[in-house]
């Protein structure tokens, strides 16, 4: 089984319907539904997918993307843990990159994940995996 590992935009761009990246969200969820691919994220994507709909007052758009994220049957969500933590510090320390996505990138490493989809240019000097940015594949 193939694990790739996915940020938080792509998921929003799906829920959402992002007018430039729906597309590619829905080809990447999509893959995800294969029986040989196996998606992987961290309990950081249903903090930051919830903030925004929080702050907005939306109570009912927080429960259906905490139900996607808790009961998909495409993507397994990590939860942070000290050893997750500490691979965070490492990224933190070596790439300058914010917690969460160090989180994220951990969470990916940690499940041996071969990709990680994201569309954070800040992100992309990181060595230990491969990262794909959305934008790179947008026209």
């Amino acid at each position: 089984m193939t694990p790739f590992a996915v940020d938080t935009a792509p998921f929003i761009y799906l829920w959402e319907r992002h007018l430039r990246y729906f597309q590619l969200s829905e080809t990447l969820f999509r893959r995800l539904k294969e029986p040989d691919v196996q998606g992987i994220t961290s309990v950081i994507t249903l903090i930051e997918a919830c903030v925004y709909p929080q702050r907005q007052g939306r109570p009912e758009l927080v429960q259906a993307y905490e139900r996607a994220l808790l009961q998909s049957q495409q993507v397994r969500m990590l939860p942070i843990d000290a050893v997750l933590a500490r691979r965070a510090v490492v990224l933190r320390a070596q790439y300058n990159i914010h917690i969460p996505d160090a989180l994220q990138i951990a969470a990916a490493i940690e499940a041996r994940a071969t990709l990680f989809v994201t569309n954070d240019r800040r992100v992309s000097n990181v060595d230990d995996i491969r990262v794909l940015l959305f934008d790179d594949y947008v026209t």
